[in-house]
């Protein structure tokens, strides 16, 4: 006759002690301990826990944390991180081949332009004055003053990219950065 077989325990739903629980993830009791004083592992009794619950709960907690609980996730805020830093290496990047400025060199270069371009523009009657006295054609006021303007228009019209790395040479030598 043969023997009436024991009923098995389901293995997720067995009762495990904290040594047991931290052999199995990997860690040491007080790290477990933390944990359940933290509110991430559940004590089914002092010291024990149920093995499939206990688990499941340490995988969400490696995982960083359910997606439904409104708090942000590790892994999310690392992906984060990560986007930012790859971000941030492709704007330095654009910007050590100038294809990116500045803020603050952009200002000061512009400044310098306009500044120029200013006294380009205010000079143009005390030029043209002495030239222009005697002359009776208004067509050739009208050329020279267009010309003298044009001038000073060439200025603001040609991009020098060198201009703004000479400008983040200069800041930097300078310690503003």
């Amino acid at each position: 006759m043969a023997k009436p077989k024991a009923k098995a325990e389901a293995l997720q739903e067995k009762e495990i002690i904290t040594s047991e629980l931290s052999a199995i993830i990997g860690k040491t009791p007080q790290w477990v301990r933390q944990l359940t004083r933290d509110g991430v592992l559940k004590q089914s009794g002092r010291g024990k826990y149920v093995l499939g619950e206990a688990v499941q709960a340490y995988c969400e907690h490696a995982a960083g944390g359910r997606e439904d609980d409104k708090r942000p996730r590790f892994i999310d805020e690392k992906t984060e991180h990560e986007r930012i830093k790859k971000e941030k290496a492709a704007l330095e990047l654009a910007e050590m081949q100038g294809d990116l400025h500045r803020s603050e060199d952009v200002e000061a270069v512009m400044n310098d332009m306009l500044g120029a371009f200013r006294q380009r523009i205010r000079a143009i009657p005390m030029r043209l004055a002495p030239e222009l006295v005697g002359v009776e054609d208004l067509n050739v006021i009208k050329a020279r003053i267009i010309e003298a303007t044009d001038e000073a228009l060439t200025e603001l019209a040609d991009y020098d990219p060198e201009k703004f790395r000479k400008e983040q040479v200069r800041v930097v030598s300078n310690g503003d950065s």
